[in-house]
């Protein structure tokens, strides 16, 4: 019979649906207030640590205690025995945003260090021997899939998440006048 592992960390911050997560330490239970609500700022306060699994990523934030009293939050993921660190800041600047944007940095840091054989396309592809889809110029290769592009070039795998296409879209489009011009000058 397989034993079931207790959570190390019981204090969680869960991205649910729309704009909701779900909050819920052991001391308070469920909690209902909004993210960025000066509610959500107090509760963090009250914490040394907490598991945060976002729209696009996950890890876990500590809080920890520097020279003369002043404390810091970092996130931490640990992936294929690799540990990797991102600092937070000060309890004010937890957003909602800040979370969700390192949660998404440290899992697009995680992909980027796996090899190529363990990224998760490419090695459903080599099992069903399916030909590369997307974009492909010269040796860039853009793939867009489950509202992630990924840009791929001589052994390097970047990953934009919708916001950042959009960004990334718009700048092409506003550079179309130079881009167009005649002999591109």
């Amino acid at each position: 019979m397989a034993q079931t592992r207790e959570a190390r960390l019981n204090t969680v911050i869960e991205y649910s649906d729309g704009d909701s997560y779900f909050l819920y330490d052991p001391d308070g239970g469920h909690h209902s207030f909004a993210p960025d609500s000066p509610e959500w700022f107090a509760w963090l306060n009250t914490l040394e640590s907490f598991h945060f699994k976002g729209k696009l990523g996950h890890f876990t934030g500590r809080c920890e205690r520097k020279k003369y009293g002043d404390t810091y939050w970092y996130a931490y993921r640990k992936a294929n025995q690799k540990l990797y660190k991102r600092y937070l800041g000060a309890t004010e600047k937890l957003t909602r945003t800040s979370l969700e944007e390192t949660a998404l940095a440290l899992h697009e840091e995680v992909l980027s260090n796996l090899p190529e054989i363990q990224l998760p396309n490419e090695h459903l592809r080599q099992k069903q021997s399916v030909p590369p889809q997307g974009l492909v110029i010269g040796s860039l290769t853009f793939e867009w899939k489950d509202d992630i592009l990924s840009v791929k070039a001589l052994g390097e795998c970047h990953y934009l998440n919708r916001t950042q296409t959009i960004g990334l879209l718009s700048y092409l489009y506003d550079q179309r006048g130079t881009l167009l011009r005649k002999g591109g000058r």
